[in-house]
C-alpha cells in the first residue's frame, strides 16, 4: 500500500502545476525552519491539456533545468497528486485495534470507494474519537488513481529524480499552514488559486475536514483579456498581474475582472454553502489565499466583501527570515503565496515512505 499520509533530512518539495513547476528545499532543526533553495520555472500551455499531462518530456526537462540551475544535488523529492485524481472521505467506524482496522478495511473497502479497487492506491488514518459517538472513531480515507501515480513516477524518472513521498495537494497545503502559522480552534479555509483549477481545503486543528477542487483559475482571466484586446497570452498575463494595464482602457479591464472574478466568487460561495449544509454547527473563522493566481490585484478584497469572512493572502515565508546573502527577500516574499504546496511537501522527511 502506498503511504499517502506518512509524515533524516527534509526532502525537496516539487509542485508540478499546469503553469509552472516549483522546487523548494528547507532544513529544520530545533523546530526552526530555514530556507535552503527555491525556484520557479514556467511551463508552456501545451504541457497540460484539460488537466492531464500531455508533454512529459518538456515538463521533465523544465524540472531538470530548474534543479540544475539551483544546484540541487539531492534526487529524492516529495510530490503531490492533484485534487481531481484523489478521493478523500471521512468515515466513522467502531473503535478497534490497528490490526482489526486493517482487516476490516481490506474486506470492506469497496463500499467506501466509488472506483474499481484495482485501479487505486488507498491509505487511511485514524484521526480522532467520533464527535457524537464515543465508542466510534473517525477515519480519513484517501484513494488515488494508480494511473496518476504512475504518470508522476514516470515523469520524475525522466527528470532524473526519485519520488520518496507521494502526497496529496490538500494535505500539503494543511501542513504548510500548520508549520507557518499554526492552527487554533477555529475552522480555517485555505484556497489555493492555480492557473486552471483551485483547491478549497477547510481544516480544523491541522486536519482537512472538507475538500473540494474548484474549476476556476487564473488562465480564465488571462484568456478573457487576450480575447478582448487581441493580444498574446504573455502580454495578457502581464496585464492580469497589473504590470502593463495602463496601456489598455480601464473600463474594459474592470468589466473583464468583475465578470470573471464574479464567477469565481459564486463557485467559492457554492462550495462554502455545501460545507455549511454538511457541517451546520461549524463556522469558518478566516480564509487564506495561496497559489499564483491569488496575486491578481483586488481578488482578496472582492472575496472578503462577498463572502463576509476575513480574507488574507497567505505567505508561508512571512515567519522565515531567509539569509539576505543568498536570497532576494523581496522576491521570496513575492513568490511565497504560490509556493504553499511545495512548502508543505518540503516539510516531508527522507525516512518517510
Amino acid at each position: 500500500m502506498m503511504s499517502l499520509f506518512s509524515k533524516s533530512e527534509n526532502l525537496v518539495g516539487l509542485d508540478i502545476g499546469s503553469h509552472s513547476v516549483k522546487l523548494l528545499q528547507m532544513s529544520s532543526s530545533n523546530d526552526a525552519l530555514k530556507l535552503v533553495n527555491l525556484g520557479v520555472a514556467p511551463l508552456s500551455r501545451e504541457c497540460f491539456v484539460e488537466g492531464r499531462l500531455a508533454k512529459p518530456e518538456v515538463v521533465a526537462e523544465a524540472i531538470r533545468m530548474l534543479a540544475s540551475h539551483l544546484r540541487i544535488k539531492s534526487k529524492s523529492v516529495a510530490v503531490s497528486i492533484s485534487g481531481y485524481d484523489v478521493m478523500i472521505k471521512k468515515i466513522e467506524l467502531p473503535t478497534m485495534t490497528e490490526d482489526e482496522l486493517a482487516a476490516r478495511m481490506h474486506s470492506e473497502l469497496g463500499q467506501y470507494i466509488p472506483y474499481n479497487i484495482e485501479e487505486v492506491d488507498v491509505d487511511y488514518q485514524v484521526i480522532d474519537v467520533s464527535k457524537n459517538r464515543p465508542n466510534f472513531m473517525d477515519v480519513m480515507l484517501v484513494a488515488a488513481k494508480k494511473e496518476s501515480v504512475a504518470d508522476f513516477n514516470n515523469l520524475l524518472k525522466l527528470a532524473g529524480l526519485e519520488p520518496l513521498v507521494v502526497d496529496v495537494d490538500f494535505f500539503a497545503l494543511s501542513n504548510c499552514f500548520e508549520a507557518a502559522c499554526g492552527f487554533g480552534d477555529e475552522r480555517v479555509a485555505l484556497i489555493d488559486f492555480g492557473a486552471n483549477k483551485s483547491l478549497l481545503n477547510i481544516a480544523h486543528k491541522g486536519m482537512p475536514i472538507f475538500t473540494r477542487s474548484i474549476s476556476v483559475g487564473g488562465n480564465q482571466l488571462t484568456d478573457a483579456i487576450k480575447e478582448c484586446f487581441n493580444i498574446s497570452f504573455e502580454e495578457a498575463e502581464s496585464v492580469k498581474l497589473g504590470q502593463s494595464e495602463q496601456k489598455y482602457p480601464t473600463k474594459e479591464l474592470e468589466d473583464i475582472f468583475v465578470s470573471t472574478v464574479g464567477a469565481w466568487v459564486k463557485q467559492c460561495q457554492r462550495a462554502l454553502d455545501f460545507f455549511y449544509h454538511n457541517f451546520p454547527d461549524d463556522k469558518i473563522g478566516s480564509i487564506y489565499l495561496s497559489g499564483g493566481s491569488c496575486l491578481i490585484p483586488g481578488l482578496d478584497t472582492v472575496l472578503r466583501e462577498h463572502l463576509d469572512i476575513p480574507v488574507e493572502i497567505f505567505n508561508p515565508f512571512s515567519g522565515i527570515h531567509p539569509d539576505a546573502k543568498l536570497f532576494d527577500t523581496a522576491y521570496v516574499n513575492h513568490v511565497g503565496p504560490q509556493m504553499a504546496i511545495s512548502f508543505g511537501l518540503a516539510l516531508r522527511k527522507s525516512r518517510e515512505k
